[in-house]
């Protein structure tokens, strides 16, 4: 008879997890570590972004990234991020009583104004279900929490492009200011406080009384450029226009 001792393979201990750079790449000047060919033929459609936000480099390997950081450039929570900043080495169990060394580059890892720090990874849907991909994602997710004390997400199409979310936040990033526009944003801010919140666009433009050229609305844009701040927030659930709400920026 079987003594029991070896009926059961024992589960090897968990391997720690590293990230080179040990910082998760968030400083000035961050390269992008992920090793690829000069232009990704073939594979998908890249490109190099003007993230304003970002702290190095900004190269994007698909639309759904360029798509995504769209969303990151307009959320005024969020400090600054880093594209591709480090590799994670992380392990996963090979069913023989050992584990298997792995590599992972994220395509982002975000700093909000909080301190918090998230990683985030953005995966078509018919990538994210192929079973080399569901296989690892559970052990990356794990590592980057346990080791390193950050949250790791993976966001699809539906999630990135949800409208008119992500439309309204290319309209925001569209106005956003190059060289500002003091005055209008003084005469916006005191028409703010006169109106108080909240109100909408088309009333703040009517009270601000600026003089604009033809094509442009320069209180529109100095609204844009205070939600992109912080400063105020818009509705974001209905197609921006004239009458979109101004509201209070809540905790």
């Amino acid at each position: 008879m079987s003594s029991g001792k070896n009926d059961v393979a024992e589960t090897p201990l968990r391997r720690k997890s590293s990230a080179q750079p040990a910082n998760l790449g968030l400083f000035p000047g961050a390269p992008v570590v992920r090793k690829v060919k000069k232009r990704n033929f073939l594979c998908a459609v890249d490109g190099d972004g003007g993230d304003h936000k970002v702290l190095g480099a900004a190269p994007f390997r698909s639309l759904l990234e360029r798509d995504l950081r769209v969303l990151l450039g307009a959320n005024a929570g969020i400090a600054h991020y880093a594209i591709e900043p480090h590799v994670l080495i992380y392990y996963i169990p090979d069913g023989r009583g050992g584990q298997e060394k792995h590599e992972y580059v994220p395509d982002v890892v975000c700093r909000y104004r909080t301190g918090a720090v998230v990683v985030i990874d953005a995966k078509a849907r018919f990538i994210a279900g192929r079973p080399s991909w569901t296989r690892r994602q559970p052990h990356i997710e794990e590592a980057y929490r346990l080791d390193h004390g950050v949250p790791f997400l993976t966001l699809d199409e539906a999630e990135i492009r949800a409208e008119p979310r992500l439309s309204n936040c290319q309209v925001m990033e569209r106005h956003r200011y190059i060289v500002p526009d003091e005055v209008a944003m003084l005469r916006v801010r005191d028409a703010l406080v006169e109106l108080g919140l909240p109100t909408t666009i088309a009333t703040v433009v009517r009270t601000a009384r600026l003089n604009d050229r033809p094509g442009e609305c320069r209180a529109y844009t100095a609204v844009m450029n205070l939600a992109l701040a912080g400063e105020v927030a818009l509705d974001l659930g209905r197609p921006f226009c004239f009458q979109t709400e101004i509201r209070e920026v809540t905790p």
